[in-house]
């Protein structure tokens, strides 16, 4: 076979053939100094995904019964985020670390104010959420992770109509939602059935009584254990998304346990097609017996052993022994905590989510599992 090749298809060739020797000459001839500038999409990535962010407490603001929101600022710029997100916040209490992620209630133009805000509901027997209302106080530092979730709107997979489902402080990013719509960032019709046991209840009755003015927003009470004329009461089921749902229509949700768990039941009698349905879920406990193993943990180049419970998780352990690992969903999907099990058992929930080749080569996700023997592993520090 005769190919005929012109000109310019041999200097293309012989550009081709002496590529790699180019290239190695450029290298070799090049200084080993560090650029004296940045790239614009390094400087964006900084910005959007930081590796940490020193966080300061600006303001702490009573907002119920047991429930008090923070307004946090930095002296570097905050990361942005899209409305329904959350931060992991990490904190120094009695010389141990500990993390747990929150949602943000603020809107995202908030971010060019200079702050953030997260709202904290006291649970019986939280560590940081006890240590937050009763001991955290203005000026405080601490530090958390860039802005996640997947509990955001977005136009190309979502509904022009989203019912958003909230029980208790489960309300705050979807406060953020309707702040994000009033303030024009988002354009979607957002309608928040929020349940709450009684009218004392409720948090951000202000706001929500200003954002009810919005166009696209309608935030409807749903009392359990009170009824108040005009307002919906018992739980909140199919029948009564369907009563507010119009044309086609997304279902977001979360809140405490006894209201997802519900929801597992109620929501597929929507007939929704499944991305139609965003459940934030929240983190599990496991019981079990209480026994006391061992951890040899591989962190920096040395051996730690540490001690562990079998009803604490991996990465509450690690807390406890101030070792410090990077988490962010603390439901064992984000993959943030993915560490290496070198031997041992463990057990994890329901909600974690290992990628099929981290699951064949002994990666496991320390904030969702639960030591089942000694164990051996290494964690890169954050």
């Amino acid at each position: 076979m005769k190919v005929k090749v012109g000109l310019i298809g041999l200097f293309d060739m012989l550009k081709f053939k002496n590529l790699a020797k180019n290239r190695k000459e450029l290298i070799d001839s090049t200084s080993a100094k560090a650029l004296p500038y940045s790239y614009v999409v390094n400087d964006l990535a900084k910005l959007y995904h930081p590796y940490k962010q020193k966080l300061i407490i600006e303001k702490i603001v009573e907002e119920g019964k047991d429930v008090k929101s923070f307004i946090l600022t930095s002296n570097e710029k905050l990361a942005p985020f899209k409305a329904g997100s959350y931060i992991s916040i990490y904190v120094q209490i009695n010389n141990e670390i500990a993390s747990r992620a929150y949602s943000l209630s603020s809107s995202p133009l908030d971010v060019a104010k200079g702050f953030y805000r997260i709202t904290i509901k006291r649970a019986p027997h939280g560590l940081v959420s006890n240590y937050m209302l009763d001991h955290a106080k203005v000026g405080d530092e601490l530090y958390a992770s860039e802005p996640g979730g997947f509990l955001t709107y977005n136009r190309l997979r979502d509904a022009k109509n989203v019912i958003a489902v909230a029980g208790g402080v489960g309300i705050t990013p979807f406060i953020s939602m309707a702040k994000a719509i009033n303030d024009h960032v988002e354009d979607f019709n957002l309608t928040i059935l929020y349940g709450v046991n009684k009218k004392e209840d409720i948090i951000f009755k202000d706001e929500i009584d200003y954002l009810n003015k919005t166009d696209k927003v309608k935030i409807v009470y749903v009392f359990a254990k009170e009824e108040v004329p005009g307002y919906p009461h018992g739980f909140i089921t199919s029948d009564l998304i369907k009563q507010y749902a119009k044309d086609e229509y997304s279902v977001f949700a979360t809140g405490p346990r006894g209201l997802l768990d519900s929801l597992v039941n109620e929501l597929p009698k929507l007939n929704l097609p499944k991305k139609y349905i965003r459940l934030e879920q929240s983190p599990l406990c496991l019981k079990s017996e209480p026994v006391e193993y061992k951890i040899r943990v591989h962190v920096n180049g040395e051996v730690v052993d540490i001690k562990a419970k079998s009803t604490e998780t991996i990465l509450q352990a690690l807390e406890h022994s101030n070792i410090s690992i990077r988490s962010k969903c603390h439901l064992g999907g984000c993959g943030f905590c993915r560490s290496k099990l070198i031997s041992g058992c463990y057990e994890a929930t329901k909600f974690e989510n290992i990628k099929e080749i981290d699951r064949k080569f002994n990666y496991i996700h320390p904030c969702c599992s639960y030591p089942r023997s000694n164990m051996e592993i290494e964690v890169y520090e954050y």
